[in-house]
């Protein structure tokens, strides 16, 4: 997936991810939504991390360090449940990575 310039694919796939229990995907498709996520928000993480930190926001920094952990650290636990909450996780990091084209534009992050 490639994040349009206003956000909004990210902004869907992140809502694919943070749906209620009893709609998450099957294993494979919490497979592959992992897969979108990281694909996604290694871009993302490239394009906020070329910010100086004095321009970016708190939140952005933070994701920053999260996301880096949480894509190296893998889930937490075994099986599906253990995929679907590290897939709930990164999706959580990508939505505090992702900030409106204005801000991205005046490299106020």
């Amino acid at each position: 997936m490639n994040p349009n310039s206003d956000g909004t694919d990210i902004q869907r796939l992140v809502g694919r991810a943070l749906v209620p229990y009893s709609e998450r995907p099957d294993a494979a498709g919490v497979a592959r939504l992992a897969d979108e996520l990281i694909t996604a928000g290694e871009a993302l993480h490239a394009e906020v991390a070329t910010v100086t930190a004095d321009r970016r926001t708190e939140r952005a920094g933070s994701a920053l360090a999260e996301w880096a952990y949480f894509v190296d650290a893998g889930p937490t636990g075994r099986g599906d449940h253990a995929n679907w909450n590290h897939a709930r996780t990164l999706a959580r990091i990508l939505r505090n990575l992702a900030v409106s084209p204005a801000d991205r534009s005046s490299g106020v992050l």
